[in-house]
């Protein structure tokens, strides 16, 4: 149940990922503007419990995914897989990527507003509830109030 949700997710939610596993976050940030979104980006790693949990229980929570389908692209980026992440003007690895943006504690979820700036994260594992609250203040702009 649980495959078949995430494969359902990830056809639903618009991500550029290219066959060769590589992500342009820059043609992310265009389809951004065009539909005034908000990007997601989840960053995680292969072994980690926290992260495989929010896989299986955060991400699979039908609230949170509709909430996700209406105001954000989602970028699953695990940051063990082959491919390259191009941003700004680099192309690294998928965890030199985590990495040179601060990013190396999983899981992370990165948001970006529809210009490509960083404006909210939040590391560690959240629970359902804890990311619809997330989503909320993220695609209502409230970050900007908050410290």
């Amino acid at each position: 149940m649980y495959f078949k949700r995430l494969l359902l997710l990830l056809l639903t939610v618009t991500s550029i990922s290219f066959a060769s596993n590589d992500i342009d976050l820059n043609q992310l940030v265009i389809e951004a503007k065009k539909t005034n979104k908000h990007i997601l980006v989840f960053l995680h790693i292969t072994g980690c419990n926290y992260c495989l949990k929010m896989e299986e229980f955060t991400f699979d929570d039908e609230k949170v995914e509709e909430a996700i389908k209406k105001d954000f692209l989602f970028v699953d980026i695990n940051v063990r897989d082959k491919g390259l992440v191009s941003f700004d003007n680099f192309k690294v690895s998928k965890l030199k990527f985590a990495k040179e943006i601060g990013y190396a504690m999983y899981p992370s979820c990165l948001f970006f507003d529809k210009n490509g700036e960083l404006v909210y994260d939040e590391v560690g594992y959240r629970d359902e509830h804890q990311f619809l609250e997330t989503l909320q203040l993220v695609s209502s702009k409230a970050y900007n109030d908050v410290e």
